[in-house]
């Protein structure tokens, strides 16, 4: 496979530093989604840093079928040591064998485990962002869609996974939880030729809709976001969604996330995010990803 024309360079995709501007909550964040129906096995990890406060943070979770088998949850740890193509923290590994395009990711916590390589399927797309602004005060973003080989141990058994995956890395701005008033993000992988992506956030009044599709061809960023989330447990838990999407050339994709197989929950102070593996279907056509449901608790 000839080299993706990429929207980020290297120097985007590798770990970075607060610079002169940095707000206190400047974040630098890597997250992995992957789930194979083959075997009913699912991994997310957050592995965040907020570089100034000398914090990391990682949560990891585990899932076999419908239930949630090995979670990790850690908001206190230290930032770990750069190195040079690789990131530690937590028995986890990140090892950034090409940056844009490999992965090897690594995890061991007694019985439980992965040891997998992620292969980008797609080029990276970067959210827009104003002209001429720094990173220290507006974030840099990067959403990609891969294929995840390798082996997941859960309780001793290993399961040969097989299957689509997600990623993003966000760095620089500030990462505030608790002004994130209520949100989705939603992801899906359908193949080499089709992923979304599609995100509404509600910063307590202000709404800002994003994303993009790729469709084998060209990367396409969104004209519309339309995003209806069907919840229960008085909107806490997500159900499933309803989306509508108009790519950059006017097209129209809908897209159903028809049922929810597992969730994945941490909370940040008041603010919940919640991660469920999820079967998106459009069209004829299934998909696994994310239907990340975030919202902050009110007293």
């Amino acid at each position: 496979m000839a080299p993706f024309a990429h929207m980020a360079t290297p120097e985007d995709d590798r770990r970075h530093v607060p610079g002169p501007d940095a707000m206190p909550l400047w974040n630098e964040s890597f997250w992995f989604p992957f789930y194979d129906p083959a075997h009913q096995v699912g991994m997310v990890f957050r592995f965040g840093s907020y570089a100034k406060q000398n914090k990391a943070n990682l949560f990891l979770y585990l899932t076999r079928g419908s239930e949630l088998v090995h979670s990790f949850i850690d908001h206190h740890l230290p930032v770990p040591a750069h190195e040079t193509g690789r990131c530690t923290i937590a028995g986890l590994t990140i090892d950034w064998e090409q940056p844009l395009e490999r992965f090897r990711l690594r995890y061991a916590n007694g019985p439980h485990g992965f040891d997998v390589v992620w292969q980008a399927t797609s080029p990276t797309y970067t959210y827009p962002r104003p002209p001429d602004t720094s990173y220290d005060l507006v974030p840099g973003h990067i959403e990609q869609a891969g294929r995840v080989t390798g082996r997941v141990t859960i309780g001793g058994t290993q399961y040969a996974i097989d299957c689509h995956g997600h990623r993003d890395h966000s760095w620089g701005g500030e990462r505030d939880w608790a002004k994130f008033h209520r949100w989705n993000y939603l992801s899906g992988d359908f193949g080499p030729d089709f992923f979304f992506n599609a995100v509404r956030i509600d910063l307590d009044g202000l709404v800002i809709p994003i994303g993009c599709v790729w469709d084998g061809k060209e990367m396409l960023g969104l004209d519309t976001v339309g995003i209806d989330v069907r919840t229960a447990d008085g909107g806490a838990r997500q159900l499933g969604a309803s989306v509508h999407l108009v790519d950059a050339r006017g097209r129209e994709h809908r897209i159903e996330a028809e049922e929810v197989l597992v969730n994945c929950p941490v909370l940040y102070g008041r603010t919940w995010l919640k991660d469920a593996f999820v079967r998106y279907r459009m069209g004829e056509r299934v998909a696994y990803g994310i239907l990340e449901h975030g919202y902050v608790e009110r007293p």
